[in-house]
């Protein structure tokens, strides 16, 4: 795998995955080439290889590898980077992110200072929800395992091996100590419900299988508490399934309503509508959170809102993704599955997004330590002062977060930002020398995370949703 693969952003904890905004599975019928000509040359080709190539005998399943490389060479199209074919492993991540399903107590969940696990969601629906769990909970045990004396894959390969059994957890709520029995199971890990003082916040995270069905329960929730403002947030948001993306439009806009058209190859015009099985809850205000990752599916249902709602929505964050093609699977037995478009979406009022995105009605910037990524950072590696590296930018930049001076944010590591290094080293008992190894890094990183989760007023895109909700 390359550098440039590795990359990542220190606020995503998942992949957002692009090629989202499919519809059920097809099973297409053989066909046969349109120039025997072309053929001919590929036969000859993969013949020519398979015999005669020096390398022929040292390569192991050469048949299905040139098979794989040709399909992916076929399926890798400038004109479309939403269709593809996708190998057993790639394959089996994208049904992954498509499901939605987990194992686990469901919750999302951060490490403090005393290593303990402080929530920071709860998924609708699940043992943590039925049990009343809250964000900021501090969970400090899970049967005699306490989490402090734990890394957090010990504790999760311990709910997970728990599944279906009763988990005695203890948790610290305002200072207090409570005991509840959690049974681990399975969890859709979209749909997170919050109530406050005068709105509500629902974060949907991908558009799974049970989407709609949860985020109904999440509205219905908020009906029975008086909520009558809504903040939804489709951040990092990448899409799934259309059919969850009705579903939730479903329960937001009239019934009979235009959620969006379909156009094929052909011109021919199909026109999606709202799921009659599925109660509207009217709002008086939505205010939705997108950026840049919001996508496909996500801006199915931005469409759908602002074009039936009018006035009542207002978009807040940055320009979305921009993806206007709708896809099918089609699955192989072998495990792999090719994607491909079948058509273009509009909004009910016949609007394309495709390649632009929808731009928010209120533009609002997130700070830099949460939009800036960084490459993997290898034992071997280290970002030695006065040198040019990939990951010295993000070193500057969470250096000048936490509050330590450096006079710079690009990829060249300063003497003066290397003093600012070395007094986080001392200030957290390191080896001070100024330069950053594995060891500095990933605590650096730590650090940046916990204030992130510690540090609400810090997302700054949420803080004017809220503002606006609260008009």
């Amino acid at each position: 795998m390359s550098k440039k693969s590795q990359k990542l952003l220190i606020i995503l904890l998942c992949v957002v995955c692009f090629g989202a905004g499919v519809s059920v599975p097809v099973v297409l019928n053989k066909t046969t080439s349109a120039d025997s000509k072309e053929r001919e040359k590929f036969d000859t080709i993969y013949s020519i290889l398979n015999s005669d190539w020096y390398y022929s005998n040292k390569v192991k399943n050469l048949d299905s590898k040139l098979m794989e490389q040709a399909i992916t060479g076929m399926t890798t199209l400038d004109k479309d980077i939403h269709t593809n074919y996708f190998n057993l492993e790639q394959a089996k991540a994208f049904s992954s992110s498509l499901e939605g399903s987990n194992v686990g107590l469901g919750i999302s969940f951060y490490l403090n200072e005393n290593k303990n696990f402080v929530v920071s969601n709860v998924y609708i629906n699940s043992t943590a929800d039925k049990k009343g769990l809250k964000p900021n909970d501090e969970i400090i045990s899970l049967d005699d395992l306490k989490c402090s004396e734990n890394d957090s894959d010990t504790i999760i390969k311990y709910i997970k091996a728990h599944e279906g059994k009763s988990v005695k957890t203890k948790y610290l709520r305002d200072g207090k100590e409570y005991t509840t029995n959690l049974i681990p199971g399975t969890f859709d890990s979209t749909v997170v419900c919050n109530i406050y003082e005068g709105y509500g916040e629902i974060i949907l995270s991908s558009f799974s299988e049970n989407s709609g069905k949860d985020f109904s329960k999440a509205l219905t929730r908020l009906q029975d508490a008086g909520i009558k403002k809504l903040v939804l947030n489709l951040r990092n948001n990448g899409g799934g399934y259309l059919n969850a993306a009705l579903e939730i439009s479903s329960s937001l806009i009239p019934k009979k309503s235009v959620v969006f058209t379909e156009k094929d190859k052909n011109g021919k015009v199909t026109k999606q509508k709202t799921k009659d099985e599925f109660n509207q809850v009217k709002m008086e205000k939505i205010v939705v959170l997108q950026n840049e990752n919001t996508a496909s599916a996500s801006e199915v249902l931005i469409g759908a809102l602002k074009d039936n709602l009018g006035d009542k929505v207002t978009t807040v964050g940055t320009t979305s993704y921009g993806k206007g093609t709708e896809q099918v699977t089609v699955p192989f037995s072998d495990g792999t599955s090719f994607k491909y478009t079948i058509a273009h979406w509009y909004t009910p009022n016949g609007t394309s997004i495709n390649k632009k995105g929808f731009k928010p009605d209120t533009e609002v910037e997130l700070g830099e330590a949460k939009t800036t990524s960084y490459y993997k950072f290898k034992k071997k590696d280290v970002i030695k002062k006065d040198s040019v590296d990939d990951n010295a930018k993000a070193l500057q930049v969470y250096l000048q977060y936490l509050g330590y001076n450096v006079d710079r944010t690009d990829t060249y590591f300063s003497n003066t930002s290397s003093q600012g290094l070395a007094n986080f080293q001392q200030d957290h008992g390191l080896e001070v020398t100024g330069d950053c190894d594995k060891t500095t890094w990933d605590l650096l990183v730590e650090k940046v995370l916990l204030k992130i989760n510690e540090t609400p007023s810090d997302d700054v895109q949420r803080q004017k949703a809220i503002e606006e909700a609260q008009k």
